[in-house]
């Protein structure tokens, strides 16, 4: 387990969602701390920052299908699911239009400061300018407690992410049975 981390003199991330509403990092509630109106995730059991090099890349728009659908999944068992990339929070927007996405999946830019936190969850790739393929789960007072990654050009798998998920909830004593997810 890691806490999160900021290099000395770096900008606090400022994130921003598609909506243009900002967030704090790390993004565990949601900016007002009410409970999101379609999954009732105010201030959840974990959070899974899922970091995209690019929205609209291939790899990436066939990421979010099935993080939109986990993100449903695991909103019964109180764990919010976060889009991060360094796209701007328009180009967010248009993402999420075009590929259909529901407004329970939160898309969140790291446009500027640039990358900040990616950066922060040992996520970003100062070379391309872009965020690694990464997801990292927080647990409620945002510490690391798992992460699944994936090389350049490759998918993580939504397998992954469910096992990391079930395992942290059945360590913390907060899923009583593997059915619930």
């Amino acid at each position: 387990m890691a806490e999160l981390r900021r290099s000395a003199g770096a900008a606090a991330p400022a994130l921003r969602d598609d909506h243009g509403q900002s967030w704090s990092f790390p993004p565990l509630a949601t900016p007002d701390g009410v409970p999101h109106p379609d999954d009732g995730v105010g201030r959840p059991r974990a959070t899974w920052l899922a970091f995209l090099p690019g929205a609209f890349t291939p790899v990436c728009t066939g990421e979010l299908a099935w993080l939109a659908d986990l993100a449903q999944e695991l909103a019964a068992v109180d764990v919010a699911v976060r889009v991060i990339a360094c796209d701007a929070a328009p180009v967010l927007r248009r993402v999420r239009e075009d590929l259909g996405l529901g407004e329970r999946l939160t898309l969140l830019s790291d446009f500027w400061p640039h990358g900040a936190a990616a950066a922060a969850c040992d996520a970003f790739d100062p070379e391309t300018g872009r965020a690694r393929r990464v997801s990292v789960l927080l647990d409620a007072t945002g510490v690391e407690v798992a992460r699944v990654a994936a090389e350049p050009g490759r998918a993580r798998s939504r397998s992954a992410h469910e096992a990391a998920t079930r395992e942290h909830l059945h360590r913390t004593g907060t899923l009583e049975r593997s059915a619930d997810l």
